[in-house]
């Protein structure tokens, strides 16, 4: 085999790796272990403990547009695996819920902020995609952790805010 055969191997095999390594997310099978799912995908992102098992977050970030939600049971048994972040989702957060609600819906934010002229409030940032449009959703929350208000916009790519991520 010459060099330039063993670099298009070389090149193939790793696309073929990155391909399968996206796609993995969506093709977990229901009912696999903790440890099954820890073994193909690797570590998630968060845990957290929850009334009925457990739920892992895995963020294709650190500026991804994907939060893939996995829930499992007592026995550690998969039961949900679902993307957090898409426009259906994102609408259903209103005034009101909590951070935890809203987390347990889109997952964990890949941003946090405070605006000067709310200084009481903290306000998340995810990004996702809606028809390949890269778009920035906005949570505002109050001391109490809880939903004040949220916002929706095309991501500004060019050109680059400094300091803001949307």
């Amino acid at each position: 085999m010459n060099l330039s055969s063993s670099l298009a191997a070389i090149t193939l095999s790793a696309s073929t790796a990155l391909v399968a390594g996206c796609a993995s997310y969506s093709t977990l099978k229901l009912y696999s272990t903790q440890a099954e799912v820890r073994a193909s995908i690797g570590a998630p992102t968060t845990q957290q403990k929850t009334a009925t098992g457990e739920r892992w977050a895995y963020s294709t970030g650190p500026e991804g547009l994907q939060v893939w939600i996995l829930d499992f049971d007592r026995s550690g048994r998969l039961t949900s695996n679902v993307q957090g972040l898409t426009f259906d989702r994102v609408q259903r957060v209103r005034d009101g819920d909590t951070q935890e609600q809203v987390e347990a819906l889109l997952g964990p934010s890949y941003w946090s902020l405070r605006y000067p002229d709310r200084p009481r409030e903290i306000t998340h940032v995810y990004r996702f995609s809606l028809d390949a449009t890269p778009m920035c959703f906005y949570v505002g929350y109050d001391t109490q952790a809880v939903v004040t208000g949220t916002g929706m916009q095309q991501e500004e790519r060019t050109p680059p805010r400094p300091g803001r991520p949307c």
